[in-house]
């Protein structure tokens, strides 16, 4: 059975608050197993119960977790394979070398929409560069998120659909922690 990456949208910001062991015990609540989470930031691997595919296994977290906490938790999960995907179409070498805490991949629910994402124009938030590539978008931010005119929200609005970022770093170790779980 493959793992899965499971990522929580907007956790631990603005006074919704989790803790990564209440993460993991309501994924093993679920009967997932070999779960482990990465930093207290909504990030979890796990294998699925019952051969649950990705998707399944996002929306019974989503359900559990908003049950858990009291608020909704989007969430957004891949399969390693779909992840080692992702890692591979990487437009961004030279960065993720050189820079990877500024680059980031946002993880959508479903593929953008494509009219949408056509007439979208980063340049106008700053000198953030933008790829959008099926269901994930590749973002380099040259001074940084924190700063940035170029939210989540901002990328929300233009692909029509729920999603969350991470930077290079926790995907690279997000995908160690998954393929440690697939043998």
């Amino acid at each position: 059975m493959s793992a899965v990456i499971a990522l929580l949208r907007a956790v631990n910001v603005g006074g919704r608050t989790m803790k990564a062991a209440q993460l993991r015990t309501v994924a093993e609540g679920l009967g997932h197993e070999q779960v482990a989470t990465y930093v207290n930031s909504g990030n979890v691997v796990l294998v699925p119960a019952g051969g649950q595919s990705a998707s399944d296994v996002a929306a019974g977290l989503s359900h559990a977790l908003a049950q858990e906490v009291g608020f909704d938790v989007p969430v957004v999960a891949r399969t390693t394979a779909e992840w080692d995907r992702l890692v591979g179409v990487l437009p961004f070498p030279a960065q993720a070398r050189e820079d990877p805490s500024h680059l980031a991949v946002v993880c959508w629910d479903d593929v953008p929409d494509v009219a949408s994402v056509r007439e979208f124009d980063a340049s106008r938030y700053g000198d953030e560069v933008v790829v959008w590539h099926g269901r994930e978008t590749y973002a380099y931010y040259p001074h940084g998120q924190g700063r940035s005119k170029l939210t989540i929200d901002v990328l929300s609005r233009a692909a029509g659909r729920v999603g969350t970022a991470r930077n290079w770093n926790t995907v690279l170790a997000l995908q160690r922690l998954a393929h440690e779980r697939d043998g």
